[in-house]
C-alpha cells in the first residue's frame, strides 16, 4: 500500500477505534450511580477509557476491527498486480527497454519500471527540424502532460504511484529540453524555450493546471533540476544573442559600405536590432534582460568603433574636394544622434554605455568640426572678395549656403544643431572681415550709410537660416548692434552698447574676443577701448579673453 492510501486507512482505523471507545466509556457511565457526572470532552473519554478498563468481550471487538482493516489493506496491495498496472499504462508488460530481468525486480520495482516505460513511450519524440518546430512540440508536450496526468490521476493515487509518475514526467521533460539547447539556435527560439519553461510548465496552464489541483503536481517537482536547467539555458541564450546582434550589425555595417544599398536610416535597424533582444529579455524577467543589454551593448561597442572609424576616413576625404557633397555628413550626425538618445534612456547607465555614448560624442564633435571647416572655406573665400569689391550683392553667398545645406531637411534629428553651428560661424567670419576693412575703405567701395548695407545682409541671413531651420537663434542681431555701435555719437553711449552687447553675447568668445578691433574700426583709441575694457570687467559674468587686449589690437592694426 502506499504512503497515502496507508495514511488514508490509518485515519479511518484511528476514527473507528474513537467511536467505539466512547461507545465502550458511555456505557459504563450509564451503569454508574446517577450521582456521578456525564463526561464533557474527549479529554473526559480518553481519560475514562483509561480509568475504566474493557471487558475481555470488548476487547475482543477492538481487535476485530483492527483484523477487518488490516485485511483491507493487504487486499489493496494485492489489487495491484504489474498486469493491471501495465494496462493501465498502457504498455506492454516486458519489453527490455527499462531492465533486463523484469521479473526478477521486487514489487515495487516493477512498479516504477512500468511507470517510466509508460513516460517514455508517451512523450513526444524530438522534431528533425528543432527551430522550425520547437513552438509546436512544446505544445505537444504541454497537452501530453495534462492529458497523461488527468487519465491516470484517480488510479494511481489510490495506488500510491501518482508522485512516481509526476517525478518520471519532470526528469524526463528536463533531459528533452536539455536535447532542445543543443539544438536551439536562434535567439527567438532560445526566448521561447525559457519563456516555455519558466512562465508555462509550472503555471495554471501546465503542472498548475485545475484539473490537477487534487493530485498537486508541484509538489513533487525537482527544484534543483530545474534552476540548474535555467542557468545552462541563460548561457545558451546570451550566447545565440551574443551571435545573432554580430551578424546583424555587421550586415548594417557592410549596406552602408555598399553604395547601393545605402540608407539614411542605419540607426532604426541598429535600435531595432537592440530593443527587440532587450525587450524579449524583459519579457521574461528584469534581470534576464539586464544581462541580455550587457550582451548587446557590448556587441553596439563593436560596431560603433567600427562604424565611427570607417566614417571619420570617408567624411575626410569628402570634405577635401572643391565643392563636397555634405549629405553624408548630415547622415552620420543623425545616426549618432538617434544613438545616443537611444542610449540615454536607459534607466540603468554603466561604464558599457558610458563608453558607447564617448564614441558617439566623439563622432559628432568631429562631423560638427569638419562642417564648420568646409562652411568656413566656402564662407571665407566669397568675404574676402565682398568686402574688396564695390560690387556688394549679397545675394551670391546666399544661393552658396542654400545649396549646401539644400539636403538638410531631410535630418530633421540634427537640422537645428547644423544650421546653429553655420549661422554663428558666418555671422562671425563676416565681422571678423569686417573689421579687416577700415571704415574708410568701405566708405570709398560701398555706400556711405555702410551700418545700413550691414543691416541689409543680417537680415538676409536670418531669413535663410529661419528658413532652414524655424527657431533657430538669431544671431543676425550681432551684425545690426554694428550699425547701433557706428552711430554712437559719445563715448558714454558706447560705454552702453558694448555693456548690453556683452551682456547678450558673453558666452560667445570668438565675438568677445574682436570686440576691441571692433572699437578700433569705430574710430575709439587705444586708451579708450582701454578704459572699455575695464568697464567690462567689472560687469557680471566676464571672462578674460586669451593674450591681452593690446597684442589683440596690434594683431588687428
Amino acid at each position: 500500500m502506499s504512503q497515502r492510501g496507508g495514511t488514508t486507512s490509518a485515519n479511518s482505523l484511528k476514527l473507528e477505534m474513537n467511536k467505539f471507545k466512547a461507545f465502550v466509556v458511555k456505557k459504563k457511565a450509564f451503569r454508574r450511580e446517577s450521582t456521578q457526572p456525564l463526561i464533557e470532552n474527549n479529554n473526559d473519554i480518553q481519560d475514562g477509557f483509561e480509568q475504566a478498563p474493557c471487558t475481555k468481550y470488548e476487547n475482543a471487538l477492538v481487535q476485530n476491527t483492527l483484523d477487518i482493516h488490516e485485511e483491507q489493506r493487504l487486499q489493496s496491495e494485492e489489487q495491484i498486480t504489474p498486469e493491471k498496472l501495465a494496462g493501465l499504462l498502457q504498455v506492454p508488460l516486458e519489453d527490455g527497454s527499462c531492465c533486463s530481468t523484469h521479473r526478477q525486480l521486487n514489487a515495487e520495482q516493477q512498479h516504477l519500471c512500468l511507470v517510466q516505460r509508460s513516460v517514455d513511450q508517451h512523450f513526444p519524440k524530438l522534431p528533425p527540424d528543432v527551430d522550425q518546430n520547437l513552438h509546436q512540440y512544446l505544445d505537444n508536450v504541454q497537452k501530453m502532460v495534462i492529458t497523461e496526468f488527468v487519465r491516470l490521476g484517480s488510479p494511481l493515487t489510490r495506488m500510491g504511484l501518482m508522485g512516481s509518475l509526476i517525478d518520471c514526467y519532470h526528469r524526463e521533460t528536463f533531459t528533452r529540453l536539455d536535447d532542445l539547447l543543443q539544438n536551439v539556435r536562434s535567439s527567438k527560439n532560445s526566448f521561447g524555450l525559457m519563456k516555455w519553461v519558466l512562465h508555462t510548465y509550472l503555471s495554471p496552464e501546465m503542472l498548475c493546471h485545475p484539473q490537477l489541483q487534487e493530485m498537486d503536481p508541484i509538489k513533487n517537482v525537482d527544484l534543483l533540476l530545474f534552476t540548474e536547467w535555467v542557468r545552462k539555458a541563460k548561457d545558451k541564450l546570451l550566447e545565440n544573442v551574443e551571435n545573432e546582434v554580430k551578424v546583424f550589425l555587421e550586415k548594417i555595417l557592410q549596406n552602408e559600405r555598399d553604395k547601393e544599398t545605402v540608407k539614411d536610416d542605419l540607426y532604426v535597424d541598429t535600435i531595432q536590432c537592440i530593443d527587440a533582444m532587450i525587450e524579449a529579455g524583459r519579457q521574461i524577467s528584469q534581470k534576464l534582460s539586464g544581462r541580455v543589454q550587457d550582451v548587446c551593448f557590448q556587441e553596439l561597442l563593436n560596431f560603433l568603433t567600427q562604424y565611427t572609424n570607417e566614417q571619420t576616413e570617408i567624411l575626410e576625404k569628402k570634405a577635401k574636394v572643391d565643392k563636397p557633397e555634405i549629405k553624408d555628413f548630415f547622415k552620420t550626425l543623425n545616426n549618432c544622434k538617434e544613438i545616443k538618445q537611444y542610449i540615454q534612456r536607459k534607466k540603468f547607465k554603466t561604464s558599457l554605455l558610458n563608453e558607447t555614448l564617448a564614441v558617439l560624442e566623439n563622432m559628432e564633435t568631429f562631423t560638427v568640426k569638419v562642417l564648420k571647416e568646409i562652411t568656413a572655406d566656402m564662407t571665407e573665400r566669397y568675404l574676402k572678395k565682398y568686402f574688396k569689391s564695390e560690387n556688394k550683392d549679397f545675394l551670391l553667398l546666399i544661393l552658396d549656403l542654400n545649396h549646401l545645406f539644400s539636403e538638410l531637411q531631410g535630418f530633421q534629428g540634427v537640422q537645428m544643431r547644423v544650421v546653429h553651428e553655420a549661422y554663428k560661424l558666418i555671422t562671425y567670419l563676416y565681422l571678423k572681415h569686417f573689421i579687416q576693412r577700415s571704415k574708410n575703405k568701405l566708405l570709398r567701395c560701398w555706400s556711405p550709410d555702410v551700418g545700413q548695407t550691414v543691416n541689409q545682409d543680417a537680415e538676409m541671413l536670418q531669413e535663410t537660416f529661419s528658413k532652414l531651420a524655424p527657431g533657430v537663434e538669431q544671431w543676425h542681431l550681432m551684425l545690426l548692434s554694428v550699425k547701433e555701435l557706428d552711430e554712437c555719437e559719445s563715448f558714454d553711449a558706447v560705454k552702453l552698447t558694448v555693456a548690453r552687447m556683452h551682456h547678450e553675447y558673453h558666452t560667445w568668445s570668438e565675438f568677445m574676443e574682436i570686440l576691441p578691433a571692433l572699437l578700433r574700426w569705430k574710430g575709439l583709441s587705444k586708451r579708450k577701448i582701454m578704459e572699455v575694457e575695464d568697464i567690462l570687467k567689472e560687469l557680471p559674468n566676464y571672462q578674460p579673453r586669451a593674450g591681452s587686449v593690446s597684442w589683440f589690437l596690434c594683431f588687428y592694426w
